[in-house]
C-alpha cells in the first residue's frame, strides 16, 4: 500500500514506460529532485489521485499532475540550486534562455512526441511481445524510424544538440525515445545514415546520468528477434469469460 500523505513532491512512475524514464531522466539534472515510487503496473489506490487517471503523476503539496511535458515543466521551472554563492537557474538551462531558445525547444520536444515517439513506441510493441508480430507494420514503422531521424539528423549537421551548445530538455527526450530502438534496430547500416544523430546520442548516453538511468547504450549488430505475443492477464480471463457465458447458453437451449 502507497501512501501520498506528505508535503514532499513524489513521482508515481512505471517502470516500463519509455516517458517515464525521460522524466526521470530529466530530475536527474535537478539539485533537488522528488521523490520517485515505480511499479510495474498501475496502482488503483494512486490512479484515484490522478485527474487523468493515468501514469505518470506527480504529487506537490496537495496538487496532482499528469502528462510527461506539464510535469518536467513544473519540476524544472520551480527548481533553482545554489552553488558558491552563485544562483544557477535549472530552467534557462532546460528550457532556453529566451523565449526564442524556448521556441527552438519547444518546436523539436512536439516533433519527437508526435512524429518520432508513435513509431519508437510501435516498434517496442512489436518486438517486445506487447503486441502480434506483424512483420509489415514492422517493417513500415523501421521505414518510417528513418526518415524521421534523417529530418533530426539535418538538424544536428551544424550544432552539438538540438537547438543550442548546451544539453536541453529536447535532448533528452530524443535519447529517452531512440534508447531502446538504438539497442534493437539501428543497425551498421541505418547507424550510417544519420551520423549525426548517432554523434550525439552516443555523447550524451555516456553521461553517468543517463547510464546510471538506463544502462550501456550498446549498438546494434544485428537486429533484435520479436518476443513471442503474451496475452494480458485481463484480457485472458475477460475472453475465458465471454467463452464461458456462450457455453452456458448453448448448454441452456439443449435442455429446452
Amino acid at each position: 500500500m502507497v501512501t501520498v500523505e506528505t508535503t514532499k513532491d513524489i513521482l508515481f512512475v512505471l517502470e516500463d514506460c519509455t516517458l517515464c524514464k525521460f522524466i526521470e531522466l530529466v530530475t536527474k539534472f535537478l539539485p533537488l529532485p522528488p521523490k520517485i515510487i515505480k511499479s510495474k503496473k498501475p496502482e488503483k489506490e494512486i490512479l484515484e489521485y490522478s485527474p487523468t487517471k493515468t501514469y505518470p503523476i506527480l504529487k506537490s503539496g496537495d496538487d496532482f499532475f499528469t502528462g510527461a511535458l506539464p510535469i518536467v515543466k513544473y519540476l524544472i521551472k520551480t527548481s533553482k540550486d545554489i552553488s558558491d554563492g552563485v544562483e544557477l537557474d535549472v530552467r534557462k538551462i532546460l528550457l532556453g534562455r529566451n523565449l526564442k531558445e524556448e521556441a527552438k525547444i519547444d518546436t523539436w520536444t512536439n516533433f519527437i512526441f508526435s512524429s518520432l515517439l508513435p513509431i519508437t513506441t510501435e516498434i517496442e510493441a512489436q518486438l517486445y511481445g506487447k503486441k502480434k508480430f506483424n512483420s509489415l507494420v514492422f517493417d513500415e514503422a523501421l521505414k518510417d524510424l528513418m526518415e524521421v531521424l534523417e529530418t533530426v539528423n539535418e538538424q544536428l549537421t551544424l550544432s552539438t544538440f538540438l537547438t543550442s551548445n548546451n544539453i536541453q530538455l529536447s535532448d533528452l527526450l530524443l535519447v529517452a525515445a531512440l534508447f531502446r530502438c538504438y539497442n534493437d534496430v539501428l543497425t551498421q547500416d541505418k547507424v550510417n545514415k544519420i551520423p549525426n544523430v548517432i554523434r550525439m546520442f552516443k555523447f550524451v548516453t555516456h553521461m553517468k546520468n543517463v547510464t546510471d538511468l538506463f544502462g550501456e547504450a550498446t549498438p546494434c549488430k544485428k537486429q533484435k528477434a520479436p518476443q513471442p505475443y503474451v496475452e494480458p492477464k485481463q484480457e485472458k480471463e475477460e475472453e475465458q469469460q465471454k467463452d464461458g457465458d456462450k457455453k452456458g447458453k448453448k448448454d441452456k437451449k439443449k435442455k429446452k
